[in-house]
């Protein structure tokens, strides 16, 4: 089945053709686009069409510059019929939409055709008052300041700040009006009506959209850590600042795993203190070459840290307990580091 071509071109490069296929055929200037215009004024996502089986539609999809159907610019997010002819403007692009089987081989001729078929729009027209005042007010800004209805403030305080609405309002008609009927589409009282859903349900919509940041560790509320921690079986210090309390959060997975081991142990002291411990297990070949030898299955942590004392010695005691081998002993040895010598200019 038929449903129609579009043939578009810009100014200095060859025109070309596509065939519709049914459903939805995105124009703009993103590479995701169905149809690709990359020119200045074009937005990433500009125009859509929607084609079945009985009719094809347009519909700016709120887009910068705007998109003019045979010279009249479209109202943003409604619906337009096509019919066979009808001339697009997109940015710097002029796009004729073909209907039927009719067949169109003359691609070189089209920009001077499309070019011919606009410029007697150009010229100043004589309406009637009531005709221009409407027209006027097609695809304009408000006359008015954006109106902005605050959200619901809903019980509660532990979540991030509620989104507020911020829906643009363009000529008093509320964007879900896109969604009805086109015989709805251009009915004022419509439009205002549904205002009231939209102030209401948007900024829900918009939380729900972001619901998955309150699972992220890094960016949940200080509230929901104790919960998220539950997840993974932790209980969480409330001694631990806040930013290492998260990183424990989002490593627990992982040093779960390592539970028992070199590396677990000296990972989980490093989200705690920021520092890498060294750790030494015993070793008989250490004594024969003479150095002190540990006791068998004792292993010393040493910490060196710029200032002693900003660590609790009980924290990082209770971190060693919990994550080492339960036959073993341990000797921590907290150092303060000495700073670098400054070398001396001769």
């Amino acid at each position: 089945m038929d449903y129609g071509k579009l043939s578009y071109a810009i100014e200095g490069s060859p025109p070309q053709t596509i065939m519709l296929r049914p459903g939805v055929t995105t124009l703009g200037s993103a590479p995701e686009n169905d149809v690709v215009l990359d020119a200045q004024g074009v937005s990433p996502y500009h125009t859509r069409l929607i084609c079945t089986a009985d009719d094809c539609w347009v519909m700016d999809l709120d887009s910068a510059e705007g998109t003019f159907l045979n010279q009249v610019r479209l109202r943003p997010l409604a619906r337009y019929p096509l019919r066979d002819g009808d001339i697009l403007r997109i940015g710097p692009y002029f796009v004729r939409y073909s209907g039927g089987s009719k067949s169109d081989d003359d691609l070189g001729g089209l920009l001077k055709g499309i070019v011919k078929e606009i410029a007697p729009h150009r010229k100043q027209q004589v309406l009637p008052p009531e005709v221009a005042a409407r027209l006027s007010r097609v695809g304009a800004p408000p006359t008015r300041s954006v109106r902005r209805l605050p959200a619901r403030q809903l019980r509660g305080s532990g979540g991030p700040p509620r989104i507020p609405f911020v829906g643009l309002y363009r000529d008093g008609m509320s964007s879900y009006i896109q969604y009805l009927p086109p015989c709805y589409q251009d009915d004022p009282f419509m439009g205002r009506f549904l205002m009231i859903f939209e102030a209401i349900l948007d900024p829900l919509e918009r939380m729900l959209d972001e619901i998955h940041r309150y699972f992220d560790p890094q960016l949940a509320p200080e509230r929901m850590l104790p919960w998220l921690a539950s997840w993974v079986d932790l209980v969480l210090n409330e001694k631990w600042p806040l930013e290492r309390r998260r990183a424990l959060v989002a490593a627990a997975a992982e040093l779960y795993r390592w539970r028992g081991t070199r590396h677990g142990l000296s990972e989980y002291i490093r989200i705690y203190t920021g520092i890498t411990p060294t750790i030494i297990e015993a070793d008989p070949q250490s004594a024969s070459n003479g150095a002190p030898a540990l006791p068998p299955h004792v292993f010393q942590v040493i910490l060196e840290v710029p200032d002693a004392d900003s660590i609790e010695r009980e924290l990082v005691e209770a971190i060693i307990e919990t994550q080492k081998p339960a036959h073993t002993g341990y000797i921590l040895e907290i150092r303060t580091l000495e700073p670098a010598p400054v070398p001396v200019e001769q």
